[in-house]
């Protein structure tokens, strides 16, 4: 004897536990998947924050060198120093990179008021500067051994390399920015 359905009765309960376990294993599939993506964005959007703090440092420190002046400049292990024009036109300022602990650190000196330190990136192992001259050799110490500050004409370029620290990973980061002068515009 056949049995056969009618078309109007409903779903068997082995049916239904089918459907059921289907829509179960999509679900946790689609979990799987979203935590996944979850994941790598928080990751990505660390990275990019971590970028964005490297990226204003050396805006800061290539807008300062855009507007040095031929007031002496040093180098040396400490770091670099030299002179800048005012915000305001009027004048200039002693301004001064260095590391400090983990940190680069920028220092404005202005006449009649006390020095003034900003923090412009943590996290920072080693900072190395060089200078480029006019017969395009590169110096870690400025101005070059011997040479009379007076006299020896202006650097052409700086370059500049920082070992960072990563989220997420054990050993230092090397980043190099390469940033001409005033007096290498025209060259």
């Amino acid at each position: 004897m056949s049995q056969t359905r009618s078309p109007d009765a409903g779903l068997s309960l082995i049916e239904v536990l089918v459907s059921l376990a289907i829509f179960a294993v999509i679900g946790v599939a689609g979990l799987a998947v979203l935590d996944t993506i979850s994941r790598t964005s928080e990751r990505t959007e660390g990275r990019l924050e971590r970028l964005a703090d490297i990226d204003r440092a050396f805006l800061v420190i290539r807008r300062d060198l855009a507007q040095i002046t031929r007031t002496q400049i040093t180098l040396d292990a400490d770091g670099i120093a030299f002179g800048r024009l005012r915000g305001d036109g009027d004048g200039s300022v002693r301004l001064a990179f260095a590391l400090d602990g983990t940190t680069l650190t920028r220092q404005v000196d202005q006449a009649g008021a006390d020095p003034v330190r900003q923090s412009l990136l943590n996290g920072v192992i080693a900072v190395e500067w060089r200078l480029l001259d006019g017969a395009r050799r590169w110096h870690p110490v400025w101005p070059p051994a011997g040479a009379d500050t007076t006299a020896y004409p202006p650097p052409l370029a700086a370059e500049l390399t920082l070992d960072i620290l990563q989220p997420q990973s054990e050993a230092p980061q090397p980043v190099t920015r390469l940033i001409v002068l005033p007096a290498g515009q025209g060259r």
